[in-house]
C-alpha cells in the first residue's frame, strides 16, 4: 500500500497597507482634534494676542506622532510658552489684586482680574527693580499626554484593525 502526500503551496496576498495607512492617518487627525479641543480650553478667556493650535500628523519609522502646537502671533505664542513651560524670573510688575487666569495642572482659564503695571528689562532698570519671582510652569502639553496616552493608544490599534479588515474582507 502507497501513502501519497499532496502538497499545495498557499500564497498569501499581497500587504495592502494604503488601507491601513489611511485609517491610521485617519485617526491621527480625530486625535489631535482632541488635543487641539483640550488645549483652546487654556487661552479661552484670554483678551488681545492669543494662540490657536495646530496638529501635524505622521506616520513615518513606524511612529505614529499627532503634535500638537500653538500658532499665531509671536507675542501670542511666546505667552502661552511661557505659562506653559514656566520662567525663572520675570521682568513684569503687576498691579495690586492680581489673579491668574490660570493655574499650574489646570486647563480651565479663569477670570483672572488686575492689570500690568510695568513690562520689560528697560522699564525695571529705570525704575531701579529687580526681576520677580518666575511664572509657575503650567504643563498642559504633559497633562494632555497622560490624560490621552491610553485611548490615543487604543484608537490606533483599532484603527489599524479598521483598516486591515477593509484591505481584506472576509
Amino acid at each position: 500500500m502507497t501513502t501519497t502526500i499532496q502538497l499545495k503551496a498557499i500564497k498569501a496576498k499581497k500587504l495592502q497597507v494604503d488601507q491601513i495607512r489611511l485609517e491610521l492617518l485617519n485617526e491621527l487627525r480625530k486625535q489631535g482634534t482632541e488635543h487641539k479641543e483640550r488645549l483652546r480650553q487654556t487661552v479661552r478667556t484670554w483678551k488681545g494676542d492669543r494662540p490657536t493650535f495646530k496638529t501635524a500628523i505622521s506616520l513615518r519609522g513606524g511612529d505614529a506622532v499627532a503634535a500638537t502646537y500653538p500658532e499665531g502671533s509671536d507675542l501670542a505664542v511666546m505667552k502661552w510658552v511661557w505659562l506653559e513651560a514656566g520662567t525663572r524670573i520675570r521682568w513684569a510688575l503687576m498691579g495690586q489684586g492680581w489673579k491668574s487666569k490660570t493655574r499650574p495642572g489646570r486647563f480651565a482659564s479663569g477670570a483672572g482680574r488686575g492689570r500690568v503695571v510695568l513690562f520689560g528689562k528697560r522699564g525695571f532698570n529705570r525704575h531701579g527693580l529687580k526681576a520677580r519671582p518666575g511664572i509657575k510652569a503650567r504643563k498642559w502639553t504633559e497633562k494632555v499626554r497622560k490624560e490621552r496616552e491610553r485611548a490615543f493608544a487604543r484608537e490606533l490599534e483599532r484603527a489599524v484593525v479598521r483598516g486591515a479588515d477593509k484591505a481584506y474582507p472576509k
